[in-house]
């Protein structure tokens, strides 16, 4: 079953941490499965169905939670509409539970449709869209929207190349708990001239206190 990465903004009551590797891999732009859900008797029945090959069934039980408004399954039956689990592929219905959960404060959400708008998966790329959603996740935190977002102002995808931005969002990424941005931050550190450094470590130091600044 497509696997979610709960995060403190959720609005289910039911949440749980997915593990770092877990989250890191999700940079590779491969879609992880598995359950991650814990905790509630409708995320355990749906687990069982799923890992019996009762798709359907998961999806059924996923749905009303989805239609409940809860961020979680919205998430998942998304996968699981793009992915053509339990269903027929549907990149509408699909992209409708994405936005949902997304809109619901589900930030793995977020960096998904950033993703798709940065690659043009299911959607028409719009680097633009996809900057706007990496900056909302981003501002919750998240290490791979932090990273991808210093990727799109090192590239100027979507906004103007800016290797000050890129390092300070870098090195943001890190502080979240990427690892491997510091290697990334490191190779814009000995691109950038010492008027751009400063620029660089105070941009940092202002996202530190204020990741939504």
């Amino acid at each position: 079953m497509p696997r979610v990465t709960d995060t403190p903004h959720s609005q289910t009551v039911c949440t749980a941490r997915r593990g770092a590797v877990v989250r890191l891999a999700a940079m590779t732009g491969v879609a992880a499965l598995g359950l991650g859900l814990v905790g509630c008797s409708d995320y355990h029945r749906a687990r069982r169905a799923y890992e019996v090959g009762r798709f359907t069934e998961a999806l059924q039980i996923l749905e009303k939670l989805a239609e409940g408004g809860d961020a979680k399954a919205q998430y998942e039956i998304a996968l699981m509409y793009l992915q053509g689990i339990g269903t027929r592929v549907d990149p509408a219905r699909g992209g409708y539970w994405m936005l949902a959960a997304a809109n619901n404060g589900n930030v793995v959400a977020m960096v998904e449709i950033g993703g798709r708008f940065e690659s043009g998966a299911n959607v028409e790329r719009n680097y633009l869209l996809s900057f706007t959603w990496y900056r909302r996740a981003a501002a919750l935190e998240d290490p791979i929207a932090a990273f991808r977002l210093a990727g799109l102002y090192e590239r100027g995808a979507g906004v103007q190349r800016d290797l000050p931005r890129a390092w300070a969002w870098y090195r943001m990424s890190r502080k979240f708990g990427n690892p491997i941005a510091f290697e990334s931050a490191d190779r814009i550190w000995k691109l950038m001239d010492a008027i751009e450094r400063v620029q660089a470590e105070s941009l940092f130091e202002q996202l530190k206190s204020n990741p939504q600044a």
